[in-house]
């Protein structure tokens, strides 16, 4: 008996482990972005123009259209702005419709930084939260929110990473809110950086109302809390080089 209780108490803990130690859905790798593009006709916006732009305290993000005219950019590819991990990648309905959020790892001023990129109104996504991807990689497809509005894609950067799709969880500030092509254009050329972080994607506050469930998370980026307690810009653990990819 006292046999059959070490082995189920040495299975128990094994279990215990391997949830622990071999995937945390909050926390996943990311490489580090080496510059930014613009999100469509990418990378420079190509055939592309704003119709409407940003304003802290009012529109914060950009609306993006095609330059060939009205309608002329529905469902045309819509690329990720730079190496990032996919934060957020579903319906929230509404004025929202399909949105993607994109969490990025980038160094500015010496000092490893960290800003979202979301594209809203999407016709179709292409990605699910957890997967990495790297600049210029197609995302999704220009939409208009379910029949809501004129095509256009709706684009913004978030310097607080609590975001998301949630304006009112932030006062309406630079702090906050980037202007997005002014971002881009700052960011061109980044200090290059080799290998992965560990970031956590967990830190949205979600919408009161239902929206529609993501997909399947993307497990294979997932990686532990052990790799996560390295430091911000350290090299990566052995957790992170074995699970986090």
């Amino acid at each position: 008996m006292s046999r059959l209780v070490l082995v189920i108490g040495l299975a128990s803990s094994l279990l215990s482990f391997s949830t622990f130690a071999f995937g945390d859905p909050a926390m996943v790798s990311t490489s580090i972005a080496d510059r930014f593009d613009f999100p469509v006709g990418t990378p420079d916006a190509d055939g592309y123009q704003k119709s409407r732009g940003f304003n802290v305290r009012g529109h914060l993000g950009e609306d993006w259209v095609s330059s060939a005219g009205p309608g002329a950019i529905y469902r045309a590819p819509v690329s990720a702005v730079g190496n990032g991990v996919v934060s957020l990648a579903r319906d929230f309905k509404r004025s929202w419709g399909n949105v993607i959020v994109i969490r990025h790892a980038f160094y500015e001023g010496g000092q490893l930084k960290y800003a979202d990129s979301l594209y809203a109104h999407l016709d179709k996504i292409f990605v699910a939260e957890g997967q990495p991807v790297t600049r210029g990689q197609q995302i999704g497809l220009v939409g208009n929110a379910h029949g809501l509005y004129h095509p256009h894609l709706h684009f913004e950067i978030h310097r607080n990473t609590t975001i998301g799709v949630v304006h009112t969880s932030a006062s309406r500030s630079l702090s906050n809110y980037e202007d997005p092509s002014t971002f881009i254009t700052q960011h061109r050329v980044l200090r290059p950086a080799s290998g992965k972080m560990v970031v956590d994607i967990g830190s949205y506050t979600m919408p009161t109302y239902a929206g529609i469930p993501a997909r399947p998370f993307y497990t294979r980026n997932s990686v532990s809390r052990i790799a996560s307690s390295n430091s911000a810009g350290s090299r990566p653990s052995v957790f992170q080089m074995l699970f986090g990819h």
